[in-house]
């Protein structure tokens, strides 16, 4: 194995079931999000925007749980399990 082989393999990091749960809340909620737009295509006035103004059109609650599961990943559960791993 080469030295890059090397690193990586000790480069992995075994997580506790408390941090994947934590890491597998943002993207169940944006697949939730996706499976509502997908279930309930009439409420998503961005496919037939007739007579709608710009807010109805921006603030679906669809796009908005797609929206909070992205945020919730990228700027809650990443630093929360890094603190979760943290020693001490």
């Amino acid at each position: 194995m080469t030295q890059y082989a090397t690193d990586l393999v000790h480069s992995r990091i075994r997580r506790s079931a408390r941090a994947l749960a934590v890491l597998s809340l943002g993207p169940l909620t944006v697949v939730a999000g996706v499976a509502w737009a997908l279930l309930q295509p009439w409420r998503v006035t961005l496919l037939h925007p007739y007579g709608q103004g710009f807010w109805w059109l921006v603030v679906e609650p669809s796009l908005l749980v797609i929206l909070a599961g992205i945020f919730f990943h990228a700027f809650v559960a990443r630093p929360l399990v890094q603190d979760l791993e943290e020693p001490g």
